[in-house]
């Protein structure tokens, strides 16, 4: 750019020198050599005036620029800004350090210093720190705790530096920012993560927190004691890769449901920590959120349930013994008692038949009723293993109703059993279904009015199809109804729950539950109450449903 100027300079005095020339010798003014150089002395010299005046004018406007940034800075920045001379004594400050200093704006700090303006000691500390800027011409940085007029504290972040004027410090540019709220958040993680230690290794549970990379993040005292290593060691390690090889897939799937679904998983594992032993954990998986509701990490806890198995175990003898001792005898008296009735051992009078068909039936009962305990120990154990299979839900339904017909008939009530479903065609478990329809037909028929109808009604839509019974019955309120489908959860709620042995009702969720499908009920004070239930008409087995069968 220099060369270009000095080229055009070098021009422009030439072209003029020419023109001079050329006047001279058109006019014949007598100019000496003498005064021709006079001439283009004086041009030159005005030539340089202008330029003087065109860089004094971009130099003021700079300056003003300069000094409109300088005031926007000292008007409108959050932080207190002042300016120091050599002796430490203030030229200026902004707004913001006026109000902290409790000074009106249009008064000037000039000419004061730091203990002009503030306590003793605050103002030693500002000093010695200024006093280092200026012997070493260094950038300083401090924190300063101010008590205010107020009585509020405040926390100043400062940070120092040298203005420098012909090579030499002339003084201090000092910048305070309000930290308070920053430096409290710290004080309060601080303390959550205290907390958060002392809940982590006071619980009596194994439990970690590891990245969506398996990464360890942190853990209790109770992993560090089962894998016989410092929890500094185990910090950013993959726990899987190192300690849980033989589960590698396993959890690698555990870990892309939590991420991908959002959401916390549960299941039991046999497994073993370092030396330990081997033993059941129940293990639960859960994500941590961040604020933008993304997933970047899990939280892993583990339940040692070993006693539980083994209570488990002893439980499962205990029925299976039970439900052997109590079913073999009863069994064995029903049989002989349909060989009475149908006269194999002779002929009976009326009398006599009718007492045999009541103990029958009461033999009859007791079966269910074991069948019943059994079927809902093994449904809350997770033991039911179903076996799908495809079959007419309306066949099965209207067979169902007619088995049970004469329950009714003792109370003189009449079974009424209709379906419009254009498809009545299903894909389930059908004994398990079968049992679920007998358990809401014959609560119809236990708590409905004598000599009244029970309606039974099947429909369906693409995906579903849908049972309904409907009696009429004593109104059931809407707190006992909330809990009608749980096991006695109140005494009032167990009087509405007693088909065959007072887990009717239970033991139809829980087989409804396994389906993925809906049971409800419903009671109104015109004494209607309806129960009833929706499946998928296809059966589709859950992943541990599939690993099972």
């Amino acid at each position: 750019m220099k060369v270009q100027i000095n080229l055009k300079t070098i021009l422009f005095y030439c072209i003029l020198s020419v023109v001079i020339f050329c006047v001279v010798k058109i006019t014949h003014i007598p100019f000496s050599l003498k005064d021709s150089f006079l001439i283009l002395l004086f041009v030159i010299l005005m030539h340089s005036l202008v330029d003087k005046r065109a860089l004094l004018k971009k130099l003021s406007l700079k300056y003003m620029n300069q000094n409109k940034l300088i005031d926007n800075l000292f008007s409108n920045c959050p932080s207190l800004i002042y300016i120091k001379d050599e002796n430490l004594d203030y030229i200026d400050c902004n707004l913001q350090m006026k109000k902290l200093l409790n000074i009106d704006e249009n008064t000037s700090v000039s000419g004061k210093n730091d203990f002009d303006l503030f306590p003793s000691e605050t103002a030693k500390i500002l000093t010695s720190y200024d006093k280092i800027v200026i012997q070493k011409g260094q950038v300083v940085s401090y924190k300063l705790e101010k008590k205010l007029i107020t009585g509020e504290t405040k926390i100043y972040d400062t940070i120092l530096a040298p203005t420098v004027q012909n090579n030499k410090i002339s003084g201090v540019l000092g910048i305070m920012t309000d930290i308070t709220q920053t430096e409290f958040l710290k004080e309060k993680i601080l303390v959550k993560n205290a907390q958060l230690n002392s809940i982590l290794d006071n619980i009596p549970f194994i439990i970690y927190l590891k990245d969506i990379e398996g990464r360890l993040i942190t853990c209790n005292k109770i992993l560090e004691k089962k894998l016989d290593a410092p929890v500094d060691s185990l910090i950013g390690t993959n726990l899987t890769e190192t300690y849980f090889n033989e589960f590698l897939e396993e959890i690698k799937a555990e870990d892309a449901r939590v991420i991908n679904e959002k959401r916390t998983i549960t299941f039991e594992r046999s497994i073993t920590f370092g030396s330990d032993i081997k033993s059941w954990y129940f293990i639960t998986k859960s994500p941590i959120f961040n604020l933008d509701n993304d997933v970047i990490g899990i939280i892993v806890h583990f339940e040692n349930i070993d006693a539980d198995k083994k209570l488990q175990s002893q439980k499962e003898t205990l029925v299976a013994t039970l439900t052997h001792d109590l079913k073999t005898p009863t069994t064995a008296q029903m049989n002989s008692m349909k060989l009475l009735l149908n006269g194999t051992m002779g002929l009976l009078n009326d009398d006599q038949k009718e007492m045999v068909k009541l103990t029958l039936d009461s033999n009859i009962y007791m079966s269910n009723m074991i069948s019943t305990i059994l079927a809902t120990y093994k449904s809350e154990d997770g033991k039911t293993v179903l076996k799908p299979e495809s079959f007419d839900f309306a066949e099965l339904v209207n067979a169902t109703c007619k088995e049970v017909a004469n329950l009714a008939t003792t109370k003189g009530q009449n079974i009424i059993m209709s379906s419009n479903a254009e498809s009545p065609l299903i894909s389930a478990d059908k004994l398990q279904i079968k049992r679920a329809v007998v358990n809401l037909v014959s609560n119809a028929i236990t708590y409905g009015f004598e000599k009244t109808d029970i309606e039974v009604s099947i429909s369906d839509t693409d995906k579903e199809i849908i049972m309904e019974v409907k009696n009429s019955g004593r109104y059931i309120p809407p707190k006992i109804l909330d809990e009608i489908f749980e096991k006695y959860k109140s005494s009032e709620n167990a009087k509405f729950n007693k088909a065959s042995t007072g887990l009717g009702l239970y033991l139809s969720k829980q087989i409804i539950k396994e389906h993925f499908g809906e049971i409800y009920a419903s009671s109104t004070k015109d004494e209607v109450c309806v129960f009833g239930f929706r499946i998928p008409k296809i059966f589709k087995p859950s992943a541990k449903q599939s690993k099972v069968n």
